[in-house]
This record gives C-alpha cells, sequence and structure tokens, in this order.
C-alpha cells in the first residue's frame, strides 16, 4: 500500500494526492488528513491511521510513505521510529520512502509564518502558533536513514524551502534526484513517476 503525507495547510483531498491516486491506480493510495502543524496530534492520528490500515490489509505486507514538504519530514518522524521499535527489520525491502520537497527543520523555516490561513484542500481554517512551531523540534531526526529505501525528489526554484539543504542531507543515501525550475508545489510529478514506481516494485 501506499501513504500519501500532505504538508502544511493541506489534506487527504488535495490536488496531490487525487494525481498519484489517479496516475498509481491500480495501487491503492491512502491519503489521510491531519494536523500536520501540531506534532502530538499529528503523530497520534498517523500512527493510529497507518496500523489500522496494516490491520485491515494483512496481504498487502508493501509499505511506501510519500512524504510532501512538512509530510516529508512526518514520514522520516514514521521510519526513524518504527525502526527503533523493530517493526522496520533491518533493510526491509517491503518499506520505503519518497520525499518531495522535504521539510527538515520546520521549527525553523515556518517560525515566519505563524497566522491563519484558509486551507483550499479542506476548506477550512489552519491556524499556526508559535506554540505549534516550537513544537515540531522534538520530532525532528536525522533524515539519511542508509537503511531506509529513500527517494527524495526535489525541484530547485523551490521558493519555500531551499533545495540544497536536502539535497545536502541525503547525499550518498538513497537516490536524489533535483529537477530545474519548479516549486514548492514541486512540478514534476509526472517525470518522478517511473523512479516512484521502480522504488515502490523493487
Amino acid at each position: 500500500m501506499i501513504i500519501y503525507l500532505h504538508g502544511f495547510n493541506s489534506g487527504g483531498q488535495s490536488q496531490k494526492a487525487a494525481w498519484l491516486r489517479a496516475r498509481l491506480a491500480p495501487i491503492v493510495v491512502f491519503a489521510p488528513t491531519y494536523a500536520a502543524h501540531r506534532g502530538h496530534d499529528a503523530v497520534r492520528a498517523l500512527r493510529k491511521f497507518i496500523a489500522r490500515l496494516r490491520r485491515e490489509n494483512p496481504q498487502d505486507p508493501k509499505l511506501m510513505l510519500i512524504g510532501s514538504s512538512l509530510g516529508g519530514f512526518w514520514a522520516q518522524y514514521l521510519a526513524k521510529n518504527w525502526k527503533n521499535r523493530g517493526q522496520i527489520p533491518g533493510s526491509d525491502p517491503d518499506f520505503s520512502m519518497v520525499l518531495i520537497n522535504p521539510s527538515l527543520r520546520p521549527d525553523e523555516t515556518l517560525a515566519r509564518h505563524v497566522g491563519r490561513y484558509r486551507n483550499e484542500a479542506t476548506g477550512g481554517e489552519t491556524v499556526l502558533t508559535a506554540v505549534d512551531v516550537a513544537g515540531l523540534r522534538h520530532y525532528r531526526v536525522e533524515p539519511c536513514d542508509p537503511d531506509v529505501p529513500t527517494l527524495v525528489l526535489l525541484d530547485d526554484a523551490d521558493g519555500v524551502l531551499d533545495y540544497r539543504v536536502a539535497e545536502a542531507a541525503f547525499r550518498g543515501c538513497g537516490r536524489t534526484l533535483v529537477y530545474p525550475g519548479g516549486s514548492h508545489r514541486f512540478e514534476h510529478l509526472s517525470e518522478a513517476l517511473p523512479e516512484i514506481l521502480a522504488l515502490y516494485r523493487g
């Protein structure tokens, strides 16, 4: 199974989630809506969601997390957490990650974005506080884990996060592809689709 983790001020019905569902079919793509900017709430919701999916789909041992921006941050955290608990033994070919313009230090990069936002994916409102931002530091992990098959997808014209930070963090770890131009939304999913499928199929 594939689980897409959206970023800040987004949701499971976002355009990127819908695109992945359509293009990766017949592989089923699940995409929960969760409070990505609230550390404790995000971790609790994602653990519960993923545990339920794995119970309901025992015949499908494969698990890929595709995380965009802050969702990439949570994908890294969950992978590290599972490994520490022995739920991902060593280099598990059935587990992999795709990180799209991932946020590595959201407690720093989100600090200037405190405020209220309309959530286009859910139609609701997202409120980001300084307490929310500071709390994310507790969940930071070393981004590069050579035991976890990882694909990092970056647009070099990302105007929100400096792509060079992720490029350097994952150098020599997994596979990193940097595309010219684009934006923080990531404009090269079509080109990257074969790479995502190759990683998933092992």
